[in-house]
């Protein structure tokens, strides 16, 4: 038979459209973690699927300008340093064929991966990050900046909370953020279990290692506090200096953000803040969601958990959002 006749040329977008970006999240797939679920477990070819239609929705659109990662990024307990193998088994390798943007405002640049913490990322091989209050010892922080053989995509992380313009001459601003102390009382006891299988809830082992439960409930008090003044701050800032759009992210559905205080103010009331149009995004609960509603309006919520480490979408759909 003749050969198939070759592909249509990539549309030209929309003149509206200043670039794309993906969303997704609790992606770090884990074989010894994830088979022993029997026929409910996720195969391991999920998150390639995912890679892979995340590469020919880029190339299609070709202004893919960068990614946003809403964590829980390395299953089961996080990378044990910025050498640990799973930066390239787990991320590089598996995504290296993203290709960088041919137009818009970042063409030709390496596509930065916008990250932040989730709960199995700061668990027993990242315990410095939840029982120490310096961020700087964060192994994804450490590892801010690196490419790890994918020439094409960068890992950015600069701090666990911290704010980006992502595209080049747009005022669009992303703020991401460190809610973790949202989900404490859970990942606190495997932090301060500091071992790879805890025997029960309450047992608390090595804290020179390691650190009390309360005392990581603290740190994480500390940083969602922080994390909260810096939304307030960047709120004020888009509504003053006039900038419409904010987009923000952690790994925690908007629900879990009900009835959160801190020094900064509530919240929810930030993100829902009347004078810019804001966009929130999370992960936590591997699957997709639209959590827009009289929880987060005005802003739009959405879950993006579905990346390939607990589930997918599908075995052929993307379960990851594309903007």
């Amino acid at each position: 038979p003749p050969p198939p006749p070759p592909p249509p040329p990539p549309s030209e977008p929309p003149p509206w459209r200043v670039a794309s970006f993906f969303v997704v999240g609790d992606w770090g797939f884990d074989p010894g973690m994830h088979v022993w679920r029997g026929a409910e477990a996720v195969k391991q070819r999920c998150q390639g699927l995912i890679a892979e239609h995340m590469r020919r929705e880029a190339e299609e659109r070709g202004d893919v300008a960068f990614v946003v990662n809403v964590g829980d990024s390395f299953y089961p307990s996080g990378v044990s340093s910025v050498d640990d193998p799973q930066w390239e088994t787990r991320w590089a390798q598996q995504y290296a064929q993203l290709p960088r943007p041919r137009r818009g405002a970042n063409a030709g640049e390496v596509v930065p991966w916008y990250s932040v913490y989730g709960n199995h990322d700061l668990s027993q091989h990242d315990l410095d990050c939840a029982c120490r209050a310096d961020a700087t010892r964060c192994n994804q922080v450490r590892a801010h900046g690196a490419q790890r053989g994918a020439p094409n995509m960068s890992w950015y992380m600069p701090d666990v909370s911290y704010f980006a313009t992502p595209v080049r001459g747009s005022p669009l601003e992303l703020v991401a953020l460190d809610f973790n102390a949202a989900d404490a009382s859970k990942l606190c006891t495997w932090v301060a279990c500091a071992k790879e299988r805890c025997d029960s809830w309450d047992e608390q082992f090595d804290a020179a290692r390691g650190c009390t439960q309360a005392g990581c409930a603290a740190n994480l008090r500390q940083r969602e506090a922080a994390a909260a003044a810096l939304l307030r701050a960047r709120v004020d800032a888009a509504a003053s200096e006039g900038r419409s759009h904010l987009l923000a992210f952690s790994h925690y559905p908007v629900d879990y953000l009900r009835g959160r205080w801190s020094a900064a103010g509530e919240t929810l009331g930030m993100l829902r803040d009347r004078r810019v149009a804001l966009a929130y995004f999370a992960g936590h609960r591997h699957g997709t969601e639209n959590n827009t509603g009289p929880l987060s309006e005005p802003a739009q919520a959405f879950t993006l958990g579905g990346g390939g480490g607990w589930s997918c979408g599908s075995s052929e759909a993307c379960s990851g959002c594309i903007c």
